[in-house]
């Protein structure tokens, strides 16, 4: 499928580039890595008269560490972030996020920020322009009507993205600039969970940095996936958890998000709140599936990707599991380290 046309824009500063949003407005749209839009692009899903390419523009990536935060560039390639030493050191959820997006050739173009900004997908959405006109146009296309859950008033279109879940549980913030102003606000905050506009970023706004805390408190963060083909598809289901230990030695803070389960992220924080206030040596297999198992209870899912529904939700128990596992064993580990 060829491209449609459009006039590329090539700034070479954040200033020029912001500026040239306000002036375009909505006729244009970013492209960082290029991994993400140019399928849309090839779908006619967007067909946009300008391009902006921040290819040249300086300065908007990179991995630094201030004071108590890790500030990574928006457009700072996964593969330099999976294999970032001190962010799987800081962060392993987020290091771990980054290292399974894709193929290694696709982290090596694709960029933290188009990752997280990325479109919400469906199998009635996500199709060339011959099946999309023969089945008529969905909520997501303007239309009046949802292919995957017929009579419900509403898009279930499903956002993919690895990075966001690790992300928020971490506690996150993003920088968002456009000409006149900059804001900054909590990952989760950019998702509205409405399927036909799921991103709150605003037009002429571009994302231009990444802030994680890094805890001073003994913390441990884990993030699993399952893909029908792990090293090529989106996942189907997803988790990342983030625990943090106090000075009573006991869970003092903890955090479960997931992914693919709805039009944006899902805290399942009345989930993660089962084990806080207990050592870490002391929250069970049976704790753990507990949790698991209420943290799915909330998860919107309808046939709308190649697994089914209700398939999706088994395995979100299983990826929660997994990922809070994976962190309480770390945590332990720590522990028996400092006891040694």
């Amino acid at each position: 499928m060829n491209l449609p046309r459009f006039q590329l824009l090539g700034p070479s500063t954040l200033k020029e580039a912001l500026s040239l949003m306000t002036t375009y407005g909505e006729k244009v749209r970013v492209l960082a890595g290029g991994t993400e839009i140019t399928g849309r692009l090839k779908h006619r899903l967007l067909s946009p008269p300008c391009i902006l390419s921040l290819k040249k523009v300086k300065g908007l990536g990179g991995i630094k560490q201030k004071k108590d935060d890790l500030v990574v560039g928006a457009a700072t390639t996964l593969t330099d972030l999976a294999e970032s030493r001190i962010v799987a050191h800081l962060s392993k959820s987020v290091s771990d996020a980054a290292r399974h997006v894709a193929a290694p050739a696709i982290r090596n173009m694709a960029t933290l920020g188009g990752n997280l900004l990325q479109e919400n997908r469906c199998l009635y959405y996500n199709q060339s322009e011959l099946p999309r006109k023969r089945l008529g146009p969905c909520y997501k296309l303007g239309g009046a009507t949802c292919h995957a859950a017929r009579g419900l008033n509403r898009c279930f279109s499903v956002y993919q993205g690895d990075t966001a879940s690790a992300l928020i549980a971490v506690g996150a913030k993003v920088r968002l600039q456009n000409s006149r102003a900059v804001r900054t606000l909590p990952v989760e905050e950019l998702f509205t969970g409405k399927g036909t506009n799921p991103l709150s970023i605003g037009r002429g706004e571009l994302l231009t940095e990444i802030i994680i805390p890094v805890s001073p408190q003994r913390t441990a963060s884990a993030y699993r996936r399952f893909a029908m083909r792990g090293s090529i598809d989106y996942p189907l289901a997803s988790a990342a958890a983030f625990l943090t230990v106090g000075k009573d030695d006991t869970i003092d803070r903890a955090r479960i998000v997931m992914g693919a389960c709805g039009s944006g992220p899902r805290i399942a924080q009345e989930a993660a709140n089962m084990i806080k206030g207990k050592r870490p040596e002391d929250v069970s297999d049976v704790d753990v599936q507990q949790a698991a198992s209420l943290a799915v209870k909330g998860m919107e899912a309808v046939d709308n990707l190649i697994l089914p529904a209700s398939y999706r939700r088994e395995l979100a128990a299983v990826m929660t599991a997994r990922a809070l596992g994976e962190a309480l064993a770390s945590l332990r580990e720590v522990d028996h380290a400092r006891r040694a």
